[in-house]
Protein backbone atom coordinates (compact mmCIF):
# COMPACT_ATOMS: atom_id res chain seq x y z
CA UNK A 1 0.00 0.00 0.00
CA UNK A 2 1.60 3.31 -1.18
CA UNK A 3 1.19 6.20 1.32
CA UNK A 4 1.76 9.76 0.43
CA UNK A 5 2.10 13.04 2.01
CA UNK A 6 0.86 16.22 0.02
CA UNK A 7 1.93 19.91 0.68
CA UNK A 8 -0.76 21.63 2.22
CA UNK A 9 -1.50 23.74 -0.72
CA UNK A 10 -2.12 20.64 -3.15
CA UNK A 11 -4.02 18.07 -0.58
CA UNK A 12 -6.89 21.94 -0.21
CA UNK A 13 -6.59 21.44 -4.15
CA UNK A 14 -7.30 17.73 -3.97
CA UNK A 15 -9.94 18.31 -1.59
CA UNK A 16 -11.20 21.17 -3.86
CA UNK A 17 -11.86 19.57 -6.78
CA UNK A 18 -13.06 15.91 -5.62
CA UNK A 19 -16.07 17.83 -3.67
CA UNK A 20 -16.88 19.97 -7.44
CA UNK A 21 -16.54 16.41 -9.30
CA UNK A 22 -18.15 14.54 -6.13
CA UNK A 23 -15.39 12.10 -5.84
CA UNK A 24 -13.50 11.29 -2.78
CA UNK A 25 -10.17 12.18 -2.68
CA UNK A 26 -8.60 9.17 -2.79
CA UNK A 27 -10.38 8.15 -5.66
CA UNK A 28 -9.41 11.36 -7.15
CA UNK A 29 -5.72 10.94 -6.39
CA UNK A 30 -5.82 7.30 -7.72
CA UNK A 31 -7.48 8.40 -11.05
CA UNK A 32 -4.62 11.61 -11.15
CA UNK A 33 -1.67 8.62 -10.91
CA UNK A 34 -3.10 6.32 -13.06
CA UNK A 35 -3.76 8.43 -16.16
CA UNK A 36 0.17 9.63 -15.33
CA UNK A 37 1.21 6.04 -15.28
CA UNK A 38 -0.84 5.57 -18.72
CA UNK A 39 0.64 8.70 -20.15
CA UNK A 40 4.06 8.15 -19.36
CA UNK A 41 4.04 4.42 -21.07
CA UNK A 42 2.40 5.72 -24.06
CA UNK A 43 5.27 8.21 -24.34
CA UNK A 44 8.16 5.90 -23.48
CA UNK A 45 6.28 3.46 -26.07
CA UNK A 46 5.78 5.93 -28.75
CA UNK A 47 9.64 7.32 -28.40
CA UNK A 48 11.30 3.51 -28.18
CA UNK A 49 9.56 2.43 -31.50
CA UNK A 50 10.08 5.83 -33.17
CA UNK A 51 13.35 5.50 -32.31
CA UNK A 52 13.32 2.34 -34.35
CA UNK A 53 14.12 0.57 -30.56
CA UNK A 54 11.34 -2.08 -30.23
CA UNK A 55 8.52 -3.18 -32.90
CA UNK A 56 5.23 -2.04 -33.84
CA UNK A 57 3.82 -4.64 -31.29
CA UNK A 58 6.32 -4.17 -28.42
CA UNK A 59 5.25 -0.87 -28.00
CA UNK A 60 1.73 -1.36 -28.13
CA UNK A 61 2.70 -3.67 -24.93
CA UNK A 62 4.48 -1.30 -23.67
CA UNK A 63 2.08 1.44 -24.52
CA UNK A 64 -0.53 -0.99 -22.39
CA UNK A 65 -3.40 -0.90 -25.37
CA UNK A 66 -4.18 -3.17 -28.13
CA UNK A 67 -1.93 -2.85 -31.76
CA UNK A 68 -4.61 -1.65 -33.74
CA UNK A 69 -5.24 1.18 -31.08
CA UNK A 70 -1.47 1.97 -30.93
CA UNK A 71 -1.02 2.13 -34.76
CA UNK A 72 -4.32 4.99 -35.12
CA UNK A 73 -2.68 6.49 -31.70
CA UNK A 74 0.65 7.11 -34.17
CA UNK A 75 -0.98 7.71 -37.44
CA UNK A 76 -2.83 10.48 -35.40
CA UNK A 77 0.74 12.05 -34.88
CA UNK A 78 1.60 12.01 -37.85
CA UNK A 79 4.72 9.05 -37.71
CA UNK A 80 5.08 6.84 -40.08
CA UNK A 81 5.08 3.23 -39.56
CA UNK A 82 8.26 1.56 -39.30
CA UNK A 83 7.62 -1.77 -41.19
CA UNK A 84 10.68 -3.33 -43.09
CA UNK A 85 10.45 -5.04 -46.21
CA UNK A 86 9.80 -8.48 -44.67
CA UNK A 87 7.46 -7.74 -42.41
CA UNK A 88 5.19 -5.52 -45.24
CA UNK A 89 5.58 -8.52 -48.18
CA UNK A 90 4.33 -10.85 -45.05
CA UNK A 91 1.50 -8.56 -44.22
CA UNK A 92 0.76 -7.71 -48.22
CA UNK A 93 0.79 -11.75 -48.75
CA UNK A 94 -1.19 -12.42 -46.20
CA UNK A 95 -4.21 -10.34 -47.25
CA UNK A 96 -3.10 -11.81 -51.03
CA UNK A 97 -3.71 -15.13 -49.53
CA UNK A 98 -8.11 -13.89 -47.76
CA UNK A 99 -8.59 -13.11 -51.71
CA UNK A 100 -7.27 -15.77 -52.93
CA UNK A 101 -4.27 -15.24 -55.02
CA UNK A 102 -0.58 -14.34 -53.94
CA UNK A 103 1.36 -11.80 -55.40
CA UNK A 104 4.88 -12.10 -53.67
CA UNK A 105 6.73 -14.95 -53.27
CA UNK A 106 8.98 -14.57 -49.72
CA UNK A 107 12.29 -15.89 -50.63
CA UNK A 108 13.86 -14.69 -47.91
CA UNK A 109 16.09 -12.42 -49.03
CA UNK A 110 15.09 -8.49 -49.21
Amino acid sequence: MLEIKLKEEYDEWLRKISREVRISPEELAYMSIEKFIKEYRTRKAVKAYVEGEISLGKAAEVAGMPKRKFMAMIEDFGIPLNLDARVFIKSFNFLSELRGYRVYKDTGVI
